[in-house]
């Protein structure tokens, strides 16, 4: 059962709460966009400072290793330093030992050839004094000279063995410096591995945050289209509910002259009974239509005719079509061969499905609970076109079956063509 007016107020209604819905989406994701923005920025910021961290440390790094590669160098000076003092040393203690041996020999010479006597008698048998002090100063210069010559490799070897002892003190040292330089090159490498994986990880979390967003951006895209493509439908809606409540109020224009020209004819005629409403004026049908039931099993719930509005609102309504009870799903055939010009939805009129059929008759099937036809098909008689159902503005699964001259207007009673 299709209600004009109730179309129209549904349409404009539609229109009224679908946009606002729509914008509102919108907004959510432009909202959620923003949301991710911030979280980028956020996250960018954080990565900028650990890379300049990052930057740091490896400044850090690169000194130590300068400092490890000079202290490596001076412990090698050092140690080629300690070798020479080591050799110096050697060299001075087989010296030192020559020597030693050689005054040795000479004490023993002394020991052996000369006594103390020998030595008296050298300065006492020389035939003038100035002879005797001659041997006796050079007795005496050769012991100074011996004596002086060990204190001197003394001397000597002392120094060798604190320069020595100082070469391997610096030595030690370096190595500390060297140890400590290297444990502080593990700590920052360490810590710059550790810096690196915090980079990694914000890159990562920067990268789901991006996704995120341009999935929000695709959505949101997704729902302008929607919106744009919803518009088009509530104003291409409008526009048909318009058109179809022109349809209907001349209509019942034409209901009202035909009402006023019985009641003329029934005051003049004197009747008794009491006036009815009038049925709109029925096109005649061609001599031979050649209609099909479009239920395998018909069981009329309803006829074409004027009756009280089912939804309660007491009016009095144009029902333009026949209705025919069964169970969901029934199969629902096309009554003729046609094409399909309308399988859609309608607020009122539920999934329906309009096929023109060519000789300026169309047929309605309404309340469908399924499609089996696509608007633009071409349909034999007996096509199936969908399922019975009850959707739209219906109180009870049935098919509602209207044939009529135009798109949404010149509804006829199908009744005498159907044979019902």
């Amino acid at each position: 059962m299709l209600n004009i007016k109730k179309l129209t107020i549904l349409a404009l209604s539609s229109a009224l709460l679908i946009g606002p819905v729509l914008t509102v989406q919108a907004d959510e994701y432009d909202t959620k966009i923003q949301e991710q923005t911030e979280k980028i920025t956020n996250l960018e910021s954080e990565q900028q400072v650990a890379q300049n961290t990052l930057t740091a440390l490896e400044n850090q790094i690169t000194r130590i290793e300068t400092e490890i590669a000079e202290t490596a160098a001076k412990k090698v000076k050092e140690e080629e330093r300690l070798n020479e003092i080591n050799l110096e040393i050697a060299d001075l203690k087989v010296a030192i030992e020559k020597r030693n041996k050689q005054l040795e020999e000479q004490a023993r010479n002394v020991q052996v050839n000369q006594s103390s006597s020998s030595i008296i008698e050298a300065v006492l048998t020389a035939d003038s004094l100035n002879e005797a002090l001659g041997r006796a100063m050079a007795v005496t210069t050769i012991v100074n000279a011996n004596n002086e010559i060990i204190e001197k490799q003394k001397e000597d070897q002392e120094q060798l063995e604190k320069l020595l002892e100082e070469a391997k003190q610096r030595l030690t040292t370096i190595e500390v410096q060297a140890k400590v330089l290297a444990e502080k090159e593990e700590s920052l490498t360490a810590t710059r591995l550790d810096q690196q994986v915090a980079i990694n990880e914000l890159q990562a979390m920067i990268a789901t945050e991006k996704k995120q967003k341009q999935k929000f951006e695709k959505q949101k895209e997704e729902a302008i289209k929607r919106r744009e493509a919803e518009l088009k439908a509530i104003a291409e809606e409008k526009a048909r509910a318009s058109a179809a409540q022109q349809a209907y109020e001349k209509e019942e224009a034409a209901r009202a002259a035909a009402q006023a020209q019985a009641k003329a004819s029934y005051d003049n005629s004197n009747a008794t009974v009491e006036e009815q409403p009038q049925q709109p004026a029925t096109p005649t049908p061609p001599a031979s239509s050649g209609w099909g039931m479009p239920v395998s099993n018909v069981s009329v719930s309803s006829r074409f005719s004027w009756r009280t509005d089912p939804f309660g609102s007491g009016a009095s309504e144009l029902h333009n079509g026949i209705d025919m009870v069964g169970s969901s799903g029934t199969p629902i055939f096309a009554s003729k061969a046609g094409t399909v010009v309308q399988a859609s939805y309608d607020p009122s009129a539920g999934n329906h499905v309009i096929i023109d059929h060519g000789d300026g008759y169309y047929t309605y099937y309404m309340h469908l609970s399924s499609f089996a036809v696509s608007a633009g098909q071409s349909v034999g008689q007996g096509t199936t076109v969908g399922g019975m159902g009850t959707t739209g503005s219906s109180t009870g699964v049935h098919l509602h079956f209207a044939i009529a001259t135009g798109i949404w207007s010149g509804f006829m009673d199908p009744g005498p063509l159907l044979g019902i």
